[in-house]
């Protein structure tokens, strides 16, 4: 029904537009155009709810002929204006505006707005794949549909939107894709394994640990993202006398920076946590109460929280915290030592082998949870739900997010719109989750 009422309102746009052209000599401008010593007036708009993309026609008068001229706004976001007639305006619905949204028009001085209606946002999710092709065993540049991987293990992004994947085997170490630019690039192709990368406070260098010993990778673009090769440096005996505990690494899996104290922060296979001063390199060991076995897999700092930082143990199939305020560590989420699937309270669920971790905009953990198969996530609130795939069920296929599936997920971003990105390992894929 909904569908017939938006045609017909359609249908009548195109007829006023199609009469107003007649009238006006086919001028490529429909209706009278706005008059300053007039007020605008609103009417009605239709339909009152639907998602991104939705078309929106808005009744009135005054609004001018020159849709350039007119900005509409769906609480303070701008929705594109694709004709006007002077009594109707049609208008394509935004990204993300918000749940409930105030529509408000902008004509010349005139602002005006529905006061007793608002449009109600349909949220949609689509999971898709980005690139890289299932099947496939080696890293190959390219465009998105052309390239492919060989098993992308850990994934960030950057201020400006570019994607960096570590990819585990054949022929690239380290990779970046820029959607809008459709290309995927290697930026290394040494044969040593790389971590989960991480970008600096500004989002901008790029830092990804190597995997064994004490070493890292720096990416820099104001030097075309040329490698740098890097040493996390040992606090000196004078720095140790003040205070400074040494440290001894044998594997690492990844870096996060810390909004807390702007430290970069590693961790050794088995322990310790270790901090990284970004400008003068030098390390040192973070406590003592870390716990020693487990395999530590991840860390994942909060912004929402500075001082709390996440830790993923894969074995133990558990997250938990380290407070850089109290030295605190305690269990945040999961069973110790038991491995299963289960949403509900944080400390009653269940993950297996969790991976690698990240914060959203919304304050919530969002967790690439391995031999589950899925993306789950931890509200602020403490509640453990599935984001994206099927509990315990390995497989590729794209589309909603109840009915994807994956093939060991390890690696997990979000951007800045919430487009969650998914290092997808054993099907060779970088995988999206859209959000609109």
């Amino acid at each position: 029904m909904q569908k017939v009422r938006d045609l017909s309102i359609m249908m009548c746009f195109a007829i006023a537009f199609c009469y107003s052209c007649e009238e006006k000599g086919n001028s490529g401008k429909f209706g009278d155009p706005y008059d300053s010593s007039k007020p605008v007036v609103l009417g009605s708009f239709e339909p009152d709810s639907g998602g991104m993309a939705t078309k929106l026609f808005i009744t009135g008068s005054n609004f001018g002929n020159d849709p350039t001229a007119v900005k509409v706004y769906y609480n303070d976001k701008q929705a594109s204006v694709v004709g006007t007639d002077g009594n109707h305006l049609y208008v394509i619905t935004p990204r993300q505006p918000g749940e409930s949204c105030t529509i408000s028009v902008v004509v010349g001085k005139d602002s005006v707005t529905f006061k007793d209606k608002q449009f109600k946002y349909r949220t949609m999710t689509t999971v898709k794949t980005v690139t890289g092709t299932k099947g496939t065993t080696t890293f190959k540049e390219g465009t998105l549909a052309t390239a492919t991987f060989g098993n992308p293990y850990g994934i960030c992004i950057d201020a400006e939107g570019n994607i960096f994947v570590s990819n585990w085997n054949g022929g690239a170490n380290f990779v970046l894709i820029n959607e809008e630019q459709d290309i995927v690039r290697a930026l290394s192709t040494a044969t040593e394994r790389l971590g989960v990368p991480t970008p600096d406070k500004d989002g901008k260098v790029i830092s990804v640990p190597t995997d064994p010993g004490d070493g890292f990778y720096s990416f820099d673009p104001d030097v075309q993202w040329e490698v740098k090769k890097r040493l996390i440096l040992h606090p000196s005996a004078e720095a140790q006398a003040a205070g400074a505990m040494d440290f001894t690494i044998n594997w690492k899996t990844c870096m996060t920076v810390s909004p807390f104290d702007g430290y970069i922060y590693t961790a050794s296979f088995s322990g310790p946590l270790i901090k990284m001063d970004p400008v003068t390199r030098m390390g040192q060991r973070v406590g003592n109460e870390i716990i020693s076995t487990g395999s530590m897999q991840n860390i994942a700092a909060d912004p929402f929280r500075p001082n709390i930082l996440y830790i993923s143990f894969q074995t133990r199939h558990a997250i938990y915290t380290y407070d850089l305020l109290t030295n605190k560590h305690e269990l945040y989420a999961g069973i110790p030592g038991l491995a299963g699937y289960k949403d509900g309270s944080r400390l009653e669920a269940q993950f297996n082998a969790p991976y690698q971790m990240v914060v959203d905009r919304d304050s919530s953990l969002v967790i690439a949870d391995y031999d589950n198969q899925c993306i789950r996530k931890i509200s602020r609130d403490g509640i453990v739900s599935t984001l994206i795939g099927k509990g315990g069920v390995r497989g590729y296929q794209d589309g909603n997010a109840e009915d994807a599936l994956f093939d060991r997920p390890n690696g997990v971003a979000v951007d800045k719109d919430y487009n969650i990105y998914i290092a997808d390992y054993y099907n060779n894929c970088v995988r999206k989750l859209a959000i609109e």
